[in-house]
């Protein structure tokens, strides 16, 4: 008769095993919970400017070299104010009036805007505005009607009058648009 040799293999205990189990996978879950956080912080950001003040005065008041009013014309100076109240700046590209771009930048000289966030000013020269997230802003523009000697702001010949509604709309780096419809006095 032959004799079996029977060795005895000690394995770790079920109870041992299911737990080592259950830590790898709670240590796995945070990992992928703090990844996951990350992607979604850097793709959560996002801009909102509120428009909170929104009128024309009739005339165009000095406002850093915005310009004047041509002595044949009739002008108004649109104002516009709020806040970003987004988690990121909001980059400021272009203006529009009732459709068509305002010019923001200019040769150097004077482009008749004057934009204001927190405690800075620009005007003239502009090509785009960052407004930081929290901060406030300004934005004032001379509005001239088309007159026959041609005002030295008007754009695309449109012929605005007293009472007439204009939409203006701020446009942002990010493609997002910022209405506002502002009766000329």
């Amino acid at each position: 008769m032959s004799t079996r040799i029977i060795q005895k293999r000690r394995a770790v205990s079920p109870v041992i095993a299911t737990v080592i189990l259950i830590a790898v996978a709670v240590a796995l879950g945070i990992a992928v919970a703090f990844w996951a956080s990350g992607l979604t912080s850097s793709f959560s950001k996002y801009e909102k400017l509120g428009v909170s003040t929104q009128y024309a005065v009739s005339g165009a008041p000095n406002l850093y070299k915005s310009g004047t009013c041509d002595t044949n014309s009739i002008c108004w100076t649109v104002n516009l104010g709020g806040q970003n109240t987004g988690s990121s700046d909001a980059t400021i590209t272009q203006i529009q009036v009732n459709g068509v771009p305002y010019p923001i930048s200019s040769n150097g000289t004077s482009s008749g805007v004057f934009i204001e966030w927190g405690n800075q000013a620009g005007s003239g020269g502009i090509s785009s505005l960052s407004v930081p997230s929290g901060s406030t802003f300004r934005i004032s523009f001379l509005l001239e009607s088309a007159t026959s000697s041609g005002g030295s702001n008007t754009f695309s010949s449109k012929t605005f009058s007293s009472g007439q509604t204009v939409q203006v709309t701020i446009i942002t780096a990010s493609g997002n648009n910022y209405p506002a419809s502002i009766v000329l006095p």
